[in-house]
């Protein structure tokens, strides 16, 4: 294990175009959601509509989880994953002609894209990463995975660059323009590949596919510990990132300029974590992956309790880093111990518990209404705390009584 493992994915090109895929398609995601927010801002001064955007684009990765998780086995990955990037080639360029005849951007529009966006987040991650890690042999694919993960957290630092560069000297109908070309581009990269799981009509009707899904998901802890952390980790974790700028606002009166700065830390660590990881993978990875969303929580925690700069940038990078390591086993795992032919279903199933970082955006927002940012981090952060150790013993539970019948 080592760092050669980074360079040896790169000679199979299959990976490589389908990674390729992947990159536009993530950046069009984190740019989408840097300007949206702007624009949508602009447009109303209501920070409310920012975070419904967010949440809308949750409920679309939830949504289509659900049926995908259902019928997933009943369709080829690579139609799947054409269908849903030229949907989002369609709409962004349907958009952008629109606005050549002086039909500007508006909340209705944001919001169609936004919901498009949602859903092929959720078909990129349950059919395109299964098709990518199945491009390479067993002893890297947990290198692959990884390496794959990390190019979406550098993507959270280019997407919201170019966001920004865009909104600060170009007109605001390129955007979908531009939005167009990064799909597009992606719709090429997928057309150009050919599934290598052979695919093999599934007999039976939907629910009966999702029932093996589900059945199968209870009988392996590994399976079982992903999905259920996943919730907890979207619905108390990942609104977090978006407390972090504010923290630094409350806490250390930080201006603009230096919350950027500061706030790219947890880029930073993310980078640090998914390089790490990619490298030396770990062997017991269920175990490490429940002992970094405790780290993740715990960072959480301390980030909100300290009033010393330094302390709360270490828990930011902490945080990052920690992120980072547990999304690149969380992908691992489910890829690992899935049955192939339940593979896509099963990634689809742990979307549904990402689009659950919708609730999470709605427990803090209705805490926001009487507490103080640093009271719901620490109160996010207890809860989560509370509801790992719960479904720890609910694992061990359901594994104990599994392995007795």
């Amino acid at each position: 294990m080592g760092f050669h493992l980074l360079l040896e994915i790169w000679t199979y090109k299959k990976f490589s175009v389908l990674f390729t895929a992947g990159w536009f398609t993530s950046v069009a995601r984190w740019f989408e959601v840097l300007i949206f927010s702007v624009i949508a801002w602009n447009l109303t001064e209501n920070a409310s509509i920012a975070a419904f955007l967010v949440m809308l684009r949750l409920v679309a990765v939830a949504i289509t989880g659900i049926f995908f998780s259902i019928t997933g086995t009943f369709f080829p990955r690579k139609v799947v994953l054409v269908i849903t990037t030229l949907l989002c080639a369609f709409t962004c360029l349907s958009i952008f002609l629109l606005s050549t005849f002086g039909i500007e951007l508006n909340l209705i529009s944001i919001g169609l894209i936004s919901l498009v966006s949602g859903a092929m987040w959720s078909v990129d991650f349950s059919f395109r990463r299964p098709m990518l890690a199945d491009t390479l042999p067993a002893h890297i694919i947990s290198t692959g995975v990884s390496v794959d993960v990390l190019s979406t957290h550098a993507t959270r630092i280019l997407g919201p660059l170019l966001g920004g560069i865009f909104l600060a000297y170009l007109d605001e109908s390129y955007i979908t323009f531009f939005l167009f070309c990064l799909y597009f581009l992606s719709l090429l990269c997928v057309l150009t590949q050919r599934d290598t799981t052979t695919f093999k009509k599934q007999e039976g009707n939907f629910f009966n596919a999702f029932s093996r899904v589900l059945s199968e998901t209870r009988k392996n802890i590994n399976l079982l510990t992903v999905i259920l952390l996943t919730f907890i980790f979207n619905i108390f974790s990942l609104p977090f990132i978006a407390l972090i700028s504010i923290l630094l606002i409350e806490k250390f009166q930080k201006e603009a300029l230096e919350i950027g700065l500061l706030t790219s830390l947890e880029g930073v660590g993310a980078l640090l974590g998914g390089s790490l990881i990619a490298a030396f993978p770990p062997k017991n990875k269920r175990i490490m992956f429940t002992i970094f969303l405790a780290i993740i929580l715990g960072s959480m925690i301390s980030s909100a309790v300290t009033n010393n700069l330094i302390v709360y940038l270490v828990c930011i990078i902490a945080f990052g880093f920690s992120a980072a390591c547990y999304s690149a086993l969380q992908s691992t795992i489910i890829y690992l111990n899935s049955l192939p032919e339940l593979r896509s279903p099963t990634f689809s199933l742990l979307t549904i518990a990402i689009g659950c970082g919708s609730l999470g955006s709605l427990n803090i927002y209705i805490m926001s209404k009487k507490l103080t940012t640093e009271l719901i981090t620490i109160i996010i952060g207890c809860e989560g705390i509370l509801m790992l150790i719960f479904t720890l013993f609910f694992i061990n539970f359901i594994s104990t009584s599994t392995k007795e019948n």
